[in-house]
């Protein structure tokens, strides 16, 4: 099957939606991951397929480092983020590298998000297409939190920084995820 990620009005101007994390279940440090979804289409609904840092629950956010592989728009359906955030230790601010991606019929059909992260670098991709990279060698993130186990979460949010406002008609939204793969 399916699995579907609703997100809901509950009538009364608050929402209610569902994260699923595989933290404490499985988690890794490198590899390729293959998430295939469709995604929703209402305004204000902000879903994600991202990574914490196993650490989370000692060291905290951002220290622990997230990994976006996707993070759609609340305001533009067409567009998908790739991010990842973490600690810069040299002055202990939080710090991060985004780029954005289009992605033609997001919302009514299935795409493949994915991750290709090794010892050097991490990249992300839509349907085999790369569209971002970042160094997280010798020569890139210094003390970088990217060389640590983490664990994968899958989640639909209402509003909030990327989801935006939310459309006054709002009743409920679905993100589908066919499959999920992670191969060492």
């Amino acid at each position: 099957g399916v699995l579907k990620i609703i997100a809901k009005s509950d009538g009364s101007g608050g929402y209610t939606s569902a994260r699923i994390k595989s933290e404490n279940l499985q988690e890794f440090t490198y590899g390729t991951v293959k998430v295939r979804a469709k995604l929703p289409a209402k305004q204000g609904t902000w879903p994600a397929i991202w990574m914490l840092g196993a650490n989370f629950d000692l060291d905290g956010w951002p220290k622990c480092g997230e990994i976006d592989i996707m993070e759609q728009l609340g305001s533009d359906k067409g567009k998908v983020l790739g991010t990842c955030h973490w600690l810069n230790t040299s002055n202990n601010s939080y710090a991060s590298y985004g780029l954005e991606k289009s992605v033609t019929n997001a919302t009514s059909q299935f795409h493949v998000y994915s991750m290709v992260w090794d010892a050097s670098t991490i990249k992300i991709l839509v349907d085999n297409v790369q569209f971002y990279v970042i160094d997280i060698g010798n020569s890139g993130i210094p003390n970088s939190p990217f060389h640590k186990d983490f664990f994968l979460i899958f989640n639909v949010a209402m509003g909030g920084s990327l989801g935006g406002t939310i459309d006054s008609g709002f009743t409920q939204d679905t993100m589908e995820i066919d499959y999920v793969r992670v191969y060492q």
